[in-house]
């Protein structure tokens, strides 16, 4: 069978495994290892390489949710056609020197083995793009993960950290996270993305069960993405000084967030990183 699944090679695996190593060496305050993290991110997954445009593939077929079939057929078949653009032989070196990189620079033998959501997905859409490209094609294979990723695309996401939130609040608990979520949404009334409305949920579990820990994990999250979509829009647009002169104030703010106490104050401040990090990801330049 050709094109086994290798998650060493897994390039939207590698970039979770990256961001998820920056996150905790963030909580654990070790800026060297952080800083070595975020240096390979920005040196392979940098706009124009052919990484970059393998994992922005990938990404999308991961993040997309559309209304019918029809439309998730038609995704399919562009993503297939992306696919053979993309120039093979340089793909493989980059991932070759990416994952040289890794071992060498960051030494942490846990790095491959971190917990990544939808991990099966991954799996699956990279083994599936594999078997587009290759010559030695696995029909039956190819068949049956198209038709698990075109399931996927009609499939409603859901955030498992906040289906985990209201889970492990039972009892008293729960009826006091309901009022803290009936609070904190007047407060911030509007319209919400899913990741503001789960930083919401995070703080109200945290607020009922006087237990910091989830809220924090979230708010680390937040800032360690903020910080590589800011250096990814920075080099996708350098021409653009004035935007890129504000995101360099904002991201040196964000490096300075104590998180120490989260107050509700804290929480409207990542508001509005997560309402950034969004409309860079989206690449509207008028941040």
């Amino acid at each position: 069978m050709s094109n086994a699944h290798q998650k060493k090679r897994n390039t939207g695996l590698l970039y979770e495994f990256l961001v998820r190593t920056i996150s905790k060496a963030l909580v654990e305050d070790d800026t060297k290892k952080s800083n070595a993290a975020l240096k390979i991110l920005r040196k392979y997954f940098k706009p124009g390489t052919e990484l970059y445009k393998e994992f922005r593939l990938i990404n999308a077929l991961i993040k997309t949710t559309v209304s019918s079939g029809t439309v998730a057929a038609s995704i399919m078949a562009e993503a297939k056609a992306a696919a053979r653009r993309h120039d093979e032989k340089v793909l493989d070196r980059e991932k070759s020197l990416l994952i040289k990189s890794i071992n060498h620079v960051l030494n942490d033998e846990n790095f491959y083995d971190q917990q990544v959501n939808d991990y099966r997905m991954y799996a699956t859409i990279q083994t599936l793009i594999n078997d587009w490209r290759s010559p030695d094609k696995d029909f039956e294979r190819m068949a049956k993960y198209e038709d698990n990723v075109t399931t996927w695309l009609i499939t409603e996401k859901i955030e498992p950290k906040d289906q985990t939130i209201s889970e492990e609040s039972p009892g008293t608990s729960r009826l006091l996270m309901k009022v803290m979520m009936k609070k904190l949404n007047e407060k911030y009334s509007g319209m919400l993305s899913n990741d503001q409305r789960g930083l919401i949920k995070a703080y109200a579990f945290a607020s009922a069960n006087d237990d910091e820990s989830v809220i924090k994990k979230k708010l680390i999250d937040v800032k360690s993405k903020l910080i590589c979509a800011i250096d990814e829009f920075k080099l996708g647009n350098p021409g653009n000084d004035y935007i890129n002169n504000k995101l360099v104030e904002t991201r040196e703010r964000l490096v300075q967030e104590s998180l120490d106490v989260v107050d509700d104050d804290t929480v409207t401040r990542f508001m509005l990183y997560i309402k950034l990090g969004s409309e860079l990801e989206t690449g509207d330049e008028n941040v």
